[in-house]
């Protein structure tokens, strides 16, 4: 395979120069001319030959799956401060110490009174529960898998082709100038 490549490449930087065009172009290009040549000539000599046994690989995908964390979103927890009025109506005694003198006169004095004293206390209103937790689905992944498969064709004297084993079916093109291969 290597020869061809290597021809390939020599004739095609042989036009590149006589064509007066990059010679890098022309390496590339007649280097896979010479690699596809080596494939199509190679794969008829192989089956025109007598006698000698060819190797095929056949291959089939597969599903390479990777997963990869990624931040969907944030959550920020925090608790907010609201202020409000209220008012509160407190009945408040007091004492009086209360002397009369005479019809109109009426003196009072104040001997002890309730003083109002506001303290404030944060009292619990209500519990909260914040955690993460890990949550498992199962996602269905639908993908198109592409297998090769063999497939025989004989050419017999008629011209005609036709299975090896006629009490075999093989699946696939029937025409073998069609290539099913996909790699």
């Amino acid at each position: 395979m290597i020869r061809y490549i290597v021809a390939g490449a020599i004739i095609g930087s042989l036009i590149t120069w006589v064509l007066n065009v990059p010679v890098e172009g022309g390496l590339i290009l007649g280097a896979a001319v010479g690699g596809m040549s080596y494939t199509f000539g190679n794969r008829k000599t192989n089956q025109e030959e007598d006698g000698q046994e060819t190797e095929m690989q056949l291959r089939e995908e597969e599903l390479d799956i990777n997963k990869e964390r990624e931040q969907t979103g944030e959550v920020d927890v925090r608790t907010d401060v609201i202020e409000e009025e209220k008012t509160i109506r407190i009945p408040v005694k007091r004492q009086e110490m209360v002397v009369e003198a005479g019809d109109e006169e009426e003196l009072r004095i104040p001997l002890k009174e309730e003083q109002v004293e506001i303290e404030k206390q944060p009292v619990k209103l209500n519990e909260v529960s914040v955690s993460k937790r890990q949550v498992q689905e199962v996602e269905q992944i639908e993908e198109t898998l592409k297998k090769e498969e063999l497939d025989v064709d004989v050419e017999e004297n008629e011209g005609e082709f036709r299975d090896k084993d006629p009490g075999t079916e093989i699946e696939g093109n029937a025409d073998p100038d069609q290539d099913n291969r996909f790699f």
